[in-house]
């Protein structure tokens, strides 16, 4: 009896690496984005904490000195969070290229893997085939030797 062999079987490999490559890269996409996310919320939650203290200066009457000092900083917060935002939608932008890159992986390892499933399949039957033409010389050996 013969022993399976896929032609293909180093190329099936390198797709399962490269598919698992892939898998490890969007693992790490998806961390950086919430990571990004949350310093984008951080960020936004701070800004509102200095509105909301302009606002009580201004209640109190405080020197409009210090409040420009919120102000400016608020304005600082400003840029931060725009160039926050655009980082977010980079990793978004990753991410989703990511998602892509793996679908088209998994689409080729599968593609492979039905290839040597079908081969199987063949050699499974030419295995029987095979067999079977054994018996029956078999059977036909004893015959005659019976006769």
């Amino acid at each position: 009896m013969n022993k399976f062999h896929f032609k293909y079987q180093s190329l099936l490999g390198v797709k399962e690496k490269h598919e698992e490559r892939i898998q490890g890269k969007l693992s790490t996409a998806l961390k950086r984005l919430e990571d990004e996310k949350q310093r984008l919320m951080e960020y936004e939650k701070t800004k509102e904490v200095y509105q909301y203290m302009i606002h009580a200066k201004i209640q109190e009457g405080t020197a409009l000195t210090a409040i420009r000092v919120c102000d400016m900083y608020i304005r600082s917060l400003d840029k931060k969070i725009f160039h926050q935002m655009q980082t977010v939608e980079k990793c978004n932008r990753d991410v989703n290229q990511l998602r892509a890159d793996l679908l088209k992986a998994s689409q080729e390892r599968k593609t492979f893997e039905k290839l040597k499933e079908k081969e199987l399949d063949i050699f499974s039957y030419k295995e029987k085939r095979e067999e079977e033409k054994f018996v029956d010389q078999l059977v036909t050996f004893k015959n005659y030797k019976s006769n």
